[in-house]
């Protein structure tokens, strides 16, 4: 085929299904799907991100599995995808780390095995819990508290509960006025639910915090503080942040807040590109997600040589002209 046919069928490749480019080039679609292969694997090697100081480790579930996200959380950008988020798996990607004693933070949900791959190999960062995972779990115990509730009510006294799911899940600040009279009618009528909301809103509370001592002193109030009758309702999160205690103060310590918040980027990221091509491995999916959005450069800080050579080779990137940090997630 001609240069200008293949070209055109390397980048048609990463925007549309195989089975559209051979449609539209009259090629096999397996001509088409080794294009792209050589393509995918050319651009692996040649796009050289930044390794980060705050380093995010995060899932994500696509293709009916589990996988490993790597995030650069100062610029917002995505890093890599991993097939799995076993701890062999991280371990290996951490070691082969450009410059990886830059890495000073990693956050991460509490996955052990992400832990301990840390500790293996960027034994002089500090890891720190994302704060949304835990906050989740508090909501999980009021939903168990609700959902027992309502076990026990007739169809009845059930209907006066409509809607609670909703309210109860926010915030006290941002219940409206109507929904606060809607929660005082639940509330009164059910102790035990007004009892878990406001112990809900307690854990939330403790990141209020401005230091660590403050926080502590919070977790240990909170802990001693929980409801009666409701310790079985609680006890995940209890013993979650018992195991992961240090890893959840450091929250406080860092220079920034650190969280894995914005990764649901890469989440609706993923959802659009797996919706663009059912059915295709995962090789496929993370050559999409990292090659086909923008990524963030900025100008080295260091002075470039100017005997440094402009050409490396044919059809190289000029990396000395510029930092590349990964898909940058402000534009999603």
């Amino acid at each position: 085929m001609t240069l200008r046919l293949h070209e055109y069928v390397e980048k048609e490749s990463f925007n549309h299904p195989y089975t559209f480019v051979a449609a539209q080039t009259g090629l096999d679609e397996k001509t088409v799907r080794d294009i792209f292969n050589a393509r995918a694997e050319f651009l692996g090697r040649w796009h050289r991100f930044e390794t980060p100081r705050i380093l995010g480790i995060d899932e994500l579930y696509l293709n009916k599995r589990y996988r490993c996200i790597l995030t650069n959380i100062e610029e917002r950008t995505l890093l890599d995808l991993l097939a799995t988020r076993r701890q062999d798996v991280v371990t290996n990607y951490l070691m082969k780390l450009k410059d990886r004693q830059k890495v000073e933070i990693v956050s991460m949900d509490m996955w052990n095995p992400y832990r301990a791959a840390v500790k293996a190999v960027l034994s002089q960062a500090r890891i720190v819990v994302d704060k949304f995972h835990v906050v989740r779990m508090a909501n999980d115990a009021l939903e168990r508290v609700r959902k027992g509730l309502r076990k026990e009510l007739k169809p009845s006294q059930s209907r006066t509960l409509k809607g609670d799911r909703k309210i109860l899940l926010k915030r006290a600040h941002e219940v409206s006025d109507r929904e606060r009279l809607i929660m005082e009618t639940w509330t009164g009528a059910f102790p035990q639910l007004l009892a878990a909301y406001e112990h809900k809103e307690r854990f939330y509370g403790i990141w209020d915090a401005t230091t660590r001592l403050q926080a502590e002193a919070a977790l240990d109030e909170w802990i001693a503080t929980i409801p009666k009758g409701q310790k079985e309702v609680w006890s995940d999160l209890v013993r979650a942040v018992g195991n992961w205690r240090e890893e959840t103060m450091t929250y406080f310590e860092t220079d920034m807040p650190v969280t894995n918040a914005y990764t649901e980027s890469i989440n609706r990221l993923a959802k659009d590109k797996n919706r663009e091509g059912r059915g295709y491995s995962f090789e496929v999916m993370r050559a999409r997600m990292l090659y086909t959005t923008k990524h963030k450069k900025k100008a080295p800080t260091a002075k470039v040589s100017p005997f440094y050579k402009k050409t490396i080779g044919y059809g190289l990137p000029d990396f000395a002209e510029e930092l590349n940090y990964g898909v940058d997630l402000s534009t999603i």
